[in-house]
Formats: C-alpha cells, structure tokens, sequence
C-alpha cells in the first residue's frame, strides 16, 4: 500500500462535522472582544478564509473519498478558497455595507456552511 493511499484512507469521515464547529467557534472568536484581541483570532481566521470555502466547494464538487487524492483536495481548497475570498470581497465592494469584518466574516462563514451541506446531502444520496 503506497503512502498516498494510506493518506486517502485516513481522511476522516466527520469532516463535515468539523468544519461546521470551526466555523462557528471561529466566529465567536472574531465577534467576542476579550477574545478578539488575541493571537487566536489569527490562528482561527486563516484556515476559515484559506483553507475552509474551498474545501466546502470540493466537497460539494467531488464528495466521493476515491475521487480526488489528499493532496489534490488540500491544494485544490486552497487555490478555490483564494477565488472564493475574491469574489466576495469584489462583490461585497458593491454593497452598502462594503469591505469590513462583519459582513465579510457573514458571508464567508454562509458560504461555507452552505458549501458543507450541500456536501452532506451529495455524500448521503
């Protein structure tokens, strides 16, 4: 058994779960002032814009653990979560509300929840 199959099997199964409970502490952790202030906010808040819609996305895309290597998944949530950020900074400028951490925090964190269940319900049918 090769080294990338072993990694491909090690990919969990409750991602999903995962993901939707980084999200959620990640947002208290930003939104909380005691706790805003701190180096956790940084430790939290990259995976949550460089790492986590793009891998909602793949999920969503590719939801089969056979279809893509482990590699392939990491590099490709990465590259996606740069092009999701993007466009929802370039769409957000549009807005009245504009670039700031609240509304660029609430639609990151929509977009991933909404990428994580349409995962789930690929992966469950």
């Amino acid at each position: 058994m090769s080294m990338i199959e072993r990694i491909n099997k090690a990919i969990p199964k409750n991602d999903l779960i995962f993901i939707v409970a980084f999200v959620i502490t990640s947002v208290v952790i930003i939104t909380i002032p005691p706790l805003n202030g701190t180096p956790l906010r940084a430790v939290v808040g990259f995976p949550l814009v460089l790492f986590l819609p793009g891998y909602s996305l793949v999920s969503a895309l590719f939801p089969g653990k056979d279809e893509l290597d482990l590699l392939e998944r990491i590099a490709l949530s990465i590259g996606l979560s740069i092009c999701i950020v993007v466009f929802i900074g370039l769409g957000l400028n549009y807005t009245p509300w504009g670039i700031r951490l609240g509304p660029v925090l609430l639609v990151l964190s929509v977009f991933t929840l909404i990428g994580t269940a349409v995962s789930a319900l690929r992966r469950m049918g």
